[in-house]
């Protein structure tokens, strides 16, 4: 793992990936919003973060352009589901959400997550009971 030296704490850089998922708000799984079908399946794998952004003007394969200032086309807003974690995690997700992305773009690179070694150290402190 590489260290970075910072004041006060030093960081370390963890290797990652991160997932981009871009849809739009109409598709749907079932009768779900897809990004809900998504973010459901992110976490119940395990996955340590999601965040789902709803934009407020975009296009996509189409080339339709869809903005929230003209409300026709702001029903069919593009939607970005991003998670991070290790390369492993990600890896293992990827095949599940590509089958459920039929129109629309999944977007996977490699990264880091930076972490204080002040935070690590607070997460392998013993928990609960006497500390030494």
């Amino acid at each position: 793992m590489t260290e970075l030296s910072t004041t006060p704490a030093a960081l370390e850089l963890i290797p990652a990936k991160k997932l981009k998922v871009f849809v739009v708000e109409e598709d749907k799984l079932d009768h779900e919003p897809l990004y809900l079908a998504i973010l459901h399946l992110l976490h119940d794998a395990g996955i340590a973060g999601a965040t789902v952004f709803k934009a407020t003007e975009g296009f996509g394969e189409r080339r339709v352009i869809h903005t929230n200032k003209i409300e026709v086309s702001s029903l069919n807003l593009p939607v970005t589901i991003e998670a991070a974690d290790t390369p492993e995690k990600i890896d293992a997700i990827i095949p599940q959400i590509a089958a459920l992305v039929t129109s629309g773009l999944v977007e996977v690179s490699r990264t880091f997550i930076l972490r204080s070694q002040s935070h690590q150290a607070a997460a392998e402190a013993p928990q609960g009971g006497e500390q030494c």
